[in-house]
């Protein structure tokens, strides 16, 4: 009977030890699926990351957090969206709000047509204290610019800024449809003037300088160089067309004379 009891007890021990229990707050992991990866950027976030603070993390693509979602852990508190992340804490408070006021003037007054409607430019900025090891700066920031999917549908116009800190770099990524204002003439352009204010201010300062610069050009205000050139020969043409206009009337007013005499 004893031997029956103790068989039965085993039994019932070994199960318990051998038995599958749900872990409660399992740890996320990533699979590398490029689809998983985006939709943790773009939608989800494990509640055990969002009770960190986020600048103290070691940043890397798959955690680099989408301030149209959480804006909270791009240093964003307080607003419902941004279109600033600042995750590691570069900014003060003060200047990133500066620049917020920046991206929202750019995008009042940044107006372009795009299928049937007129609608902004659509302007991010990133900024990271260093990146992580064996990914350039270029990639990271393609990779964030896809992920934000920072343009109005169907109009790939976005336009990111991204700062790398530990290399004081900026980085310029445009879609297609910003074409017009940004590209490979305005961005070098741009770039010199981003690499002048580092010589020049403070890193905050140059920072929110390069948005307001990037944002003068998208609200051309600024006009870029190659819409300078088209404008000054069309002024030429303009010119060269009304003074032949002129002349054209001054030789016929001079006939016009001469046979009345």
């Amino acid at each position: 009977m004893n031997c029956v009891f103790f068989l039965c007890l085993y039994i019932f021990l070994g199960s318990v030890v051998h038995l599958k229990v749900p872990i409660e707050n399992a740890p996320f992991v990533f699979n590398k699926k490029e689809n998983d990866i985006k939709y943790f950027l773009d939608k989800e976030t494990p509640d055990d990351f969002l009770s960190n603070n986020s600048y103290s993390l070691d940043i890397t693509l798959e955690n680099f957090p989408n301030p149209f979602f959480h804006p909270s852990l791009c240093n964003r508190y307080g607003f419902k969206f941004s279109y600033i992340c600042d995750p590691n804490k570069i900014l003060s408070r003060n200047i990133a709000d500066q620049i917020e006021e920046i991206l929202n003037y750019q995008r009042r007054n940044s107006k372009h047509f795009c299928v049937d409607k007129e609608v902004p430019y659509v302007l991010g900025v990133a900024l990271i204290n260093k990146l992580p090891y064996g990914i350039s700066a270029d990639t990271f920031a393609s990779q964030i610019f896809e992920y934000w999917k920072l343009s109005n549908k169907d109009c790939n116009d976005g336009v990111l800024l991204f700062f790398v800190k530990e290399d004081t770099h900026f980085i310029l990524k445009w879609k297609k449809g910003a074409q017009s204002i940004i590209n490979f003439r305005t961005a070098t352009s741009m770039n010199k003037s981003f690499n002048q204010y580092l010589r020049k201010y403070s890193l905050e300062y140059s920072i929110l300088s390069a948005v307001k610069l990037t944002s003068q050009y998208l609200t051309e205000e600024i006009i870029p160089p190659t819409q300078t050139a088209q404008k000054v020969v069309a002024f030429t043409i303009v010119i060269v067309v009304g003074l032949a206009y002129v002349a054209f009337i001054l030789i016929v007013f001079a006939d016009a004379q001469r046979d009345n005499k």
